[in-house]
């Protein structure tokens, strides 16, 4: 193998994978949600949502292959940066908003949103179809086609509805 097929190769398992940082293992998150993963995706139910995470003002990026590996794939996962969390389930359960986070290995509460903690004043806001949600956003249930706009501030700016890409 030549060196520059060596690297393509390499580049290319890279970019597909993941990163332990953005997305760990399915199997160990599996025990830490109700989440199952398994060796391919299952279509029973098949279903997305859509995710965007402001902190401080700044548009976060939701990681592609959370949920993902090699050999895994969970019931909840990401396929690229879109912020579209697929719902590809075996059964009728119920799936939080909390279930994706626990699968990507993030801290998620009304004062913790992924790698953000909330400082004095400031706290997570939730708004699902664009309207407020009161209650624990790790409590907001996945539905297709929910828009989930996730924010730690303030500032909390308005963040415009999602349009869905089509085929979704």
């Amino acid at each position: 193998m030549t060196l520059r097929v060596a690297i393509v190769l390499a580049i290319v398992i890279t970019s597909c994978g993941g990163t332990a940082a953005s997305s760990p293992t399915p199997t160990a998150t599996a025990t830490r949600s109700a989440v199952p993963c398994g060796p391919t995706e299952v279509f029973t139910r098949h279903e997305h949502a859509h995710l965007t995470i402001v902190v401080r003002g700044q548009l976060r990026v939701v990681p592609g292959s959370i949920g993902i590996t090699a050999t895994s794939i969970c019931w909840l996962h990401t396929h690229d940066t879109s912020g579209i969390i697929h719902i590809e389930a075996g059964d009728d359960r119920t799936v939080t908003l909390g279930d994706f986070f626990s699968v990507w290995g993030k801290s998620f509460g009304k004062t913790a949103l992924a790698d953000d903690r909330a400082s004095s004043g400031e706290s997570v806001q939730a708004m699902v179809n664009q309207k407020p949600y009161a209650d624990p956003p790790e409590k907001i249930v996945l539905h297709d086609h929910d828009d989930i706009a996730l924010e730690l501030g303030p500032p909390f700016p308005t963040i415009a509805p999602y349009v869905w890409p089509p085929g979704y």
